[in-house]
């Protein structure tokens, strides 16, 4: 005699999967967004420096939405950083004319370099892997929640 079993939602793999890469892929935005804060900080901004550079850093997320169909292919590849999430930190605009953040970070032949993106980004390295492995636990822990829930439900109490 064969016997049913019964699957559960709460702790289906697909659907964590993708609720995991949304969770890191916000803490990756909120990170950036710190980086983002701390380069504006150390931007040079006075006299022969153009002032709206600091303007001009802002933190951008590498997708917009949660497509697990995107990761299952970039992983099935090997293509592993299309399936990572992740988010970048600019500084300049071309649309405003605004392109010289690349010499300001490492200087010219006529004025020294003053670094403020690397500096920023190495300051938040550990705020990064703290803000990513938080994310990872609160899926894991509302999902652990739920379950409990729907046991303590079908229990009775």
């Amino acid at each position: 005699m064969i016997k049913a079993i019964e699957t559960s939602s709460t702790w289906n793999g697909g659907e964590i999967s993708k609720e995991m890469y949304q969770e890191l892929q916000d803490a990756m935005v909120k990170s950036a967004e710190g980086i983002a804060d701390k380069a504006r900080a150390l931007v040079p901004i006075g006299e022969g420096d153009p002032k709206h550079l600091q303007d001009t850093i802002r933190a951008v997320g590498k997708r917009k939405r949660s497509l697990f169909d995107v990761i299952s292919r970039g992983i099935s590849s090997g293509d592993y950083e299309t399936a990572l999430p992740g988010a970048y930190v600019f500084a300049g605009d071309r649309d405003e004319y605004v392109y010289w953040a690349y010499f300001v970070e490492y200087g010219t032949y006529f004025k020294d370099a003053h670094p403020f993106l690397r500096p920023a980004a190495d300051s938040s390295f550990n705020a990064v892997l703290a803000e990513a492995e938080r994310a990872g636990r609160r899926v894991i822990l509302e999902r652990r929640r739920a379950r409990d829930a729907q046991r303590r439900a079908n229990r009775g109490y």
